[in-house]
Order: structure tokens, then sequence, then C-alpha cells
């Protein structure tokens, strides 16, 4: 039985359909592909949706939904061969007559929903309240709007959501006082501010249509439009500042500059630089400074580049009234009630003559743009600049729009008239400032949102097209064969990329042994909308993709928690066990260090350290020790380790990876110099015994008891070739072993040593670890010290099969646990 709202919801989404249909049309008569790929998805995707409530509801729309199925299919081979004729006609006589005569069926049968509703919106934002940080100005202009226009407003952040009985907890303002409510979803919802989206947003954003989507910093969407080029010219140059040399090259094509902070406002984090053979004048607000090369050198490394690629450098465009002031103007633009670009408010804004900012905040002003025009420019030329300003700024918008997948609701753009009378666009945000006329914003922002509601159009972010386009597994459009639900254990094993290791075999072996269901995957095979995963099964020697639920737990050899790409991944996923949530590199090697020392019972055997803040640290160490090893905080895989030692012949011998090079004392300096400037080191004591260069490393696994075990341990040793590289080769640790005439104790002690460690660094850490993998060096008169602790476990699997079946075991535990 379909319930009101789904009603509501499926007449808006058919109308758009048919609203959609018609765009798609006129984006194929001008054969503008790659947005009508866009939008085509967008009525794929919409069709999808309707279709499988109406056939679940009542079998008589099947005809239909089947035939609309097969006018999908057509079209997509046709626009994949470039028949843009054959689409224009399958659009014309077959799949819009279809909708229209679908949408006109279902209300005969099920009434006119749009007469029904009242509309709600929410005002959410996913990880603060918006009631409790908008403007005064915003939020009292935005209440009065809604009253005016009869609509409900919710205020909600993403842990007021209740998915299950699909209601919110939130703030309204009712009867002059706010008050707080639990309410149904709202009919549509407004994603006030920017950031990072959580795992509840992108939830809601699968069944309840969002005003907009916001596309990051203000240049990003003028570096779409470079990428684009259409419009392009308009563009002051501008590059990201990501290292010194790119600042300087650009400054070199440029002498007057302006660094700008990506995630400024209000005319903040703005420096104007002018350069002046050896000296560089800067102009932060009214404060000039003037800087020698090595002061300069310091502002860009401590301030521009503190955060890498927080900043922009941008050639400095000289736009000034008569009077001297700087200036620019702003153009808010947004979509009205009818879906339709508008531009809600043009101004210029002129600045205090003693600065080069034009921004309000900083003591500017707002001037009225046609007066505005006419006296810095006369009648005739103030005339043209504004009909080709005001031109600009809708064609501008609605470029970007299409970009987006139209799924833009407003924008600021800022543009400048310069000396010769050119034009420039200096930046476009889809999250403008609006101080001075809020009123006006709010009358299209509610109207928008109603039409969004009435019309219920679904658009897709940027994110979610962008993964589509890059391989985004989607469940809807599969043939692969559905995995046979074994009503038992699933274990999902979350990797970079498919291939067939010798690991991963010997996993899916021992899993079917246990009646285990294992399949593989990797980040592009989840559908998060349906909860589906596109897995790889081994049967009959060799893997089978087939399409699973989403598993019981998952073991996790991809350990990228905090990968900017990948943090989606295992926010979408964190209802489900892993057997190891260790943060690969977010805890550095002295914090684990720090860990075991203070643990009685092994701070003891943890070989001495130091964070390197100059080479002098690395030096004393050498001069104490006598050999050393450089290691990088980051405890990732892919950091090399450098050992250092002094020679015979008194120069310093460093080992990175397989090649010995040999340094001065002033060219290991530099060397160290160039380290620790890249990436934070530590240093440490490196013991051996007198013969070679050796290591024993030891692999700990959780066991099916929730113990830990010793999975594996071998010893590796370096041996120095003639031509100065270094082999590496693994023993087995008796082989190692065999000279020493107390090798069972030893073996034992290496046994306690490690459970004791991964014991005490379990009991001093709040994150999760079922595998480590720890590195002892052994001395002449065997005693050990350890000299590496990775919860990330080794690198390489050395015994498939006691590691397949211990992680399966822990992961049996895992999963029961829940």
């Amino acid at each position: 039985m379909i319930d009101q709202k789904q009603l509501f919801q499926i007449q808006n989404i058919l109308e758009t359909l048919i609203e959609a249909t018609d765009h798609f049309s006129n984006l194929i008569k001008n054969k503008e592909l790659n947005q009508s790929i866009y939008i085509f998805t967008s009525i794929v995707e919409g069709s999808q949706a309707v279709t499988n409530i109406l056939n679940s509801a009542n079998k008589d729309y099947e005809k239909h939904t089947k035939k609309l199925e097969e006018f999908l299919v057509l079209i997509a081979n046709e626009l994949e061969n470039g028949r843009f004729i054959k689409v224009s006609e399958i659009i014309q006589f077959s799949l819009r007559p279809l909708l229209v005569k679908l949408n006109k069926s279902f209300i005969e049968d099920h009434g006119d929903q749009k007469t029904k509703e009242t509309i709600s919106i929410g005002m959410f934002h996913s990880w603060r309240n918006p009631k409790d940080f908008l403007s005064e100005d915003r939020l009292q202009a935005t209440l009065n709007e809604a009253n005016n226009q009869n609509t409900e407003l919710y205020f909600f952040t993403s842990k007021d959501i209740d998915f299950e009985n699909e209601q919110i907890s939130a703030d309204t303002f009712q009867n002059n006082q706010w008050k707080r409510v639990t309410a149904p979803f709202p009919t549509v919802i407004n994603n006030v501010g920017a950031g990072r989206r959580s795992r509840a947003e992108r939830k809601l954003q699968r069944f309840i249509p969002f005003t907009g989507f916001h596309v990051g910093n203000k240049f990003t969407l003028p570096q779409r439009m470079l990428k684009h080029r259409k419009y392009a010219e308009l563009l002051v140059p501008f590059t990201v500042c990501l290292n010194e040399d790119k600042v300087y090259h650009f400054m070199d094509k440029n002498n007057n500059v302006v660094f700008k902070a990506l995630g400024s406002n209000r005319g903040e984090n703005i420096y104007f630089v002018t350069k002046k053979g050896s000296r560089y004048i800067m102009l932060d607000q009214k404060k000039e400074r003037i800087l020698n090369e090595e002061e300069f050198k310091n502002f860009i490394k401590n301030t521009i580049l503190s955060k890498k690629g927080s900043y922009i450098i941008q050639r400095y465009i000289h736009t000034r009234t008569k009077e001297d002031e700087p200036y620019h103007f702003r153009s808010h633009v947004q979509k009205d009630h009818n879906g339709k670009w508008q531009i809600t408010h043009i101004y210029p804004r002129v600045g205090n003559k003693k600065s080069n900012l034009s921004n309000i905040s900083t003591e500017g002003r707002v001037d009225d743009f046609p007066a505005f025009l006419r006296r810095e420019f006369g009648n005739k030329q103030g005339s043209y600049y504004e009909q080709k300003i005001l031109e600009l700024s809708m064609e501008v918008t609605q470029h970007l729009d299409k970009l987006y997948g139209l799924a833009l609701n407003e924008l600021g753009l800022d543009f400048a008239i310069d000396d010769t009378g050119r034009i420039w666009m200096h930046e476009a945000n889809n999250g403008p400032q609006t101080a001075y006329h809020e009123e006006k914003r709010a009358v299209n922002f509610i109207g928008y949102a109603k039409y969004i509601a009435e019309n219920g159009v679904m658009h897709v972010g940027q994110a979610n097209k962008t993964a589509i386009a890059n391989g985004q597994f989607q469940a809807r459009n599969t043939e692969l064969p559905i995995a046979e639900d074994k009503d038992s254990t699933s274990i999902g094993m979350l990797i970079g990329q498919q291939n067939n290791d010798k690991v991963s075999i010997q996993l899916a072996h021992t899993a079917a042994e246990r009646n285990l269901a294992f399949y593989s995957f990797t980040p592009k095979d989840i559908d998060y909308d349906l909860g589906l995963i596109r897995g790889l099964f081994y049967e009959n020697d060799e893997w089978v993709q087939k399409v699973a639920e989403f598993p019981s737990v998952i073991i996790d050899r991809l350990k990228m928690r905090t990968s900017k790409e990948q943090i989606m991944i295992y926010e979408e996923l964190e209802d489900i066990p892993f057997t190891n949530q260790w943060v690969a590199d977010a805890t550095s090697r002295s914090t684990i260090y720090e860990l075991l020392q203070e643990n009685d019972s092994i701070s003891d055997i943890v070989a001495p350290y130091q964070s390197v803040k100059r080479p002098l640290h690395v030096f004393q160490f050498l001069e104490k020790y006598g050999q050393v090893q450089l290691k990088q905080e980051d405890m990732s895989y892919r950091n090399l380790t450098y050992t250092i030692r002094t020679n015979e012949a008194n120069k310093y011998e460093v080992l990175n990876g397989k090649t010995i090079t040999l340094y001065t004392e002033n060219q290991l300096r530099n060397y160290i110099n160039y380290l620790i400037e890249e990436k934070k080191y530590i240093v440490q004591q490196y013991l051996s015994n007198s013969d070679s260069i050796s290591e024993i490393h030891c692999h700990l696994m959780k066991d099916g008891n929730d113990g830990w075990s010793v999975v594996s341990k071998h010893a590796e040793l370096q041996d120095v070739e003639l031509n100065g590289t270094v082999t590496y080769s693994r023993q087995s640790l008796s082989e190692f072993m065999e000279y020493h005439n107390d090798e069972k104790d030893i073996d034992d002690k290496i046994n306690s040593l490690a459970i004791s460690t991964a014991l005490g660094l379990e009991h001093e850490t709040s994150q999760k670890i079922s595998e480590l993998l720890l590195k002892f060096t052994i001395r002449d008169d065997n005693t050990l010290f350890l000299i590496e602790t990775n919860p990330n476990g080794p690198y390489r699997i050395y015994d498939n099969k006691l590691y397949a079946n211990a992680v399966l075991k822990y992961a049996e535990i895992s999963a029961n646990r829940g």
C-alpha cells in the first residue's frame, strides 16, 4: 500500500521527469553531450525510483514501466553511438508521451497530490544546528518569508534524525517563540553552509529533495570554468599555493599580486604584495609593511604555506574609482519560485581609499548600481557596462549551473572594470553574504524550496555524479547474478584493487572450510543507495562477480580511514564491525612509543628515540649510539626508513631501501634538513649484533578467543654487495639462532615480549587493534630491543594459511559481538 507521502513523491517525480525530458531534448538538439549525459542520468535515476514504487503497489502499471525501461535503454545505446537524431525521435514520439500518459493515469487513480500537502522546509547542517549560527538578519528574514508563503521551517542537524521512524527532532518558531518538536521528515531540505557532509546527510539526499549542493570554496567554480574554457577569459589569472616554487614562478610573471585564503570572507586573510627589486611591499587591510627577501620567504612559509593549498595567489587588477577607492560589483543570483534564475540584487561594493579591499566589512559602503556606473564612466559608457554586467551575470550563472547538472540554487559573482575598460570576474561562490538585502533573498529562497518540493526535483550533487562517471557500482543497472544467501556469517574484505593474490585465495579456501561466505570488494564496488556490493567470490579456481548484501563483518586491507578520498566509505559502513579499526596514519610513531613506555612491563625494551626538529638531534644520537634509524612519524607502509652510521673513513653511510649513499657531514646535514622540511621524523637507536645487520619480525593477531597469538616470526638479514647495493634475505628464526646455545630461551622470550607488547598497547589505547607487526634487534649478549610497533600489521604476509585461520576466527567473533 502506498502511503500519502509516497503518493506525493510519485507525482512530483513524474512531473519532474517530464520537465527534465524537455530539457534533455533541447540539449540533444544542440549536441551538448556532457550536459545531456548528466540530465539523462537524473532521468534514469528518477524513473527507477518511481518504477519500483508503482510496480510494488499496482501490477497495472507494469506495462507502462516496462516500456519506460525499454525506451531508456534504447536512448542509452543511441547516445553511446552518438546518434542524436535517433535519440530526439525516441524522446519526442516515445519517452515523453509515455511519461505524460503515466502521470495522467496516476492522477486519475489517486487524485492531484499537489492540493493536499503543506510544505515543510528543513534547515539542515551536518554538524551544527543552523539556528545557532545563521546571522540574526538572515534568520529573521527567512522566518518572516516562510510565514508569508505558508510554509513550515524546521532547524536540525545529523544527530536529530531518526531514520527508522522517518522523523526529526527540530527547532521551529511558532507563536513568536522557539519550540523543540518531533516532526515527520520535511518535504524539502536546504543544506545550510559548506563543509564535509555527514553520512546522515548523504542518506537523506537519497529520498528527500535538497534545494542545492555546495561545491567547495570560492575558487572551485572558477577552476571548473577554466577546465571547460567558456567565459574563462573573464577570470583574473590565479593559481593555488602548493609550494614556494609555484608562488615565485607566478610572481615572476606578475609583480602585483593578491594572496587570498580559500576559506575566508569579509576581506579577512587577504594580502596585497608588490615586488620592487629585492623588496616586497605588503598591504594587509590598511597596514603596509616592507619585507626583505628573507622576511618574505618566512611569510610564505609560515602563513601562505602553513597549510598547503589553503591560499591562492591572484594577479592584482587595478580597479578604483575617480576618488581612488577600490571597488567591485557583487551580483547575487538565485533560482526563484518557478525554478528560473533571477538577479536578486546587484550593487557596487566600495572600499576605503587607504586600502585595496572593496569589502563593506572593512569600512566600505554599498552604492546604487546604475548611478555608480554613470558617475564613473558617463551615461553612454555606464549604460553599456550596466547592460553587459547584467548579461554576464545571467550567462555565467546558467553556464555554471549546467556544469553542475542544474544542482546550483544561489551564486555570488564579483565583477570589476580595470583601467583599460576590460571586465573581469574576481570570484564566484555559492554561499554569498547578503547583509543588505536579506528580505529579497528570503523571497527567492523560500519560493525555490517550494518549487523543489512541489515538483519533486531530485538533483544529484557533483560528488555523486563524479562517482557514477568514475565507475561507481549502480546495482539497478547491473545484470550480475545475486549471491546465494547461506544464512551464515558473511565476511567482506575491503581492498584497494582486485587482484588474484595468494592471500585472498587462501582466505577464500579457509572461509569455505569454515562455512563462511567470503568475498572481496573495492571502494567502487559499493552501491550506497541500495546497500549492495559487487563482490568477488572465489569459485572453481576463479574469481566471479556477484551482487551481495553488506557483509556481517569487514576485514580492512585498504586501511585508509583518514584519506580524504576514502573517508566516506568508512562512514557509510560504520554500522558494520571491522576486524581492525586502527587509523593507519593518524597516530605517530612517537605516540606509539610513548604509550609503550607508560607500561612498566615493556618500557625497558623500547629502543631510545627522539623527535627530530633539526639535524643536530640526529648527529647527537649518532655520536651516542654509532648507528641510528631516521623514520617518518607517519606510519603508513609507503614511507621509507633511513639507516645511518659512520664508516672507517669518517663518512656517513645512509641506507635507503636497497642503496647505500656516502655523505660528508655537511652533505648529510643538508639532506636531513631537506627531509624534515617535508615531513616529521624521529631518530632512534639502531642495535644489531656484530656479525650483520638483522631484525626479527614478529606478526601477531587476535585469535578466536579474543586473545593474542604469534602468527609468524622470521629474521630479516641485510647483505651489502660489492657494488654497494643491499640485498635482503629472510630466514626462519631457528636458522638465524642456530649458533646460539639458548635458542629455545630466546624464542620463548620473543613470544613473551611480543604478547606483552600487544597487551600493553591494547591497554593504553582506545582504538580496536587486531594485528601487530613488531620488529626486534638482538645484540651479541642476546638482549632484545623493540624498534618498531605497527598496528597496521605487515605489508607482506608470509604464512597465508596461518594468517587466514587467525583473521577469519577473529572476524567470526567480531561479527557475533556486532
